[in-house]
């Protein structure tokens, strides 16, 4: 596992220089899509975090939280709260 993540992080080294190499030579030539090409695939990179994380909001379940004791009303307590000093219930010392 560990030499195939070397060699994946070298190839996406040497394609990077390679990119760097043309976005290089393309504004060296003031062609328009030098910068053209990597400012639209940051705007769609954006936008398509922006939709994910919209998208995740909409769609995550949630369960609503449960309720608060009303003020003024007993407390319920346990079945095994109820059953202490009855006979045949104590607790070993």
């Amino acid at each position: 596992m560990g030499d195939t993540s070397r060699v994946w992080g070298g190839l996406l080294c040497l394609a990077l220089i390679f990119v760097a190499i043309i976005f290089l030579w393309g504004i060296s030539i003031q062609s328009y899509w030098a910068l053209a090409i990597p400012v639209l695939i940051g705007f769609l990179g954006v936008l398509g975090l922006g939709f994910w994380v919209g998208w995740t909001i909409l769609t995550i379940k949630t369960t609503p939280p449960a309720p608060e004791p009303t003020p003024g009303l007993p407390e319920r307590k346990s079945q095994s709260a109820n059953t202490e000093g009855q006979p045949g219930t104590e607790r070993p010392s």
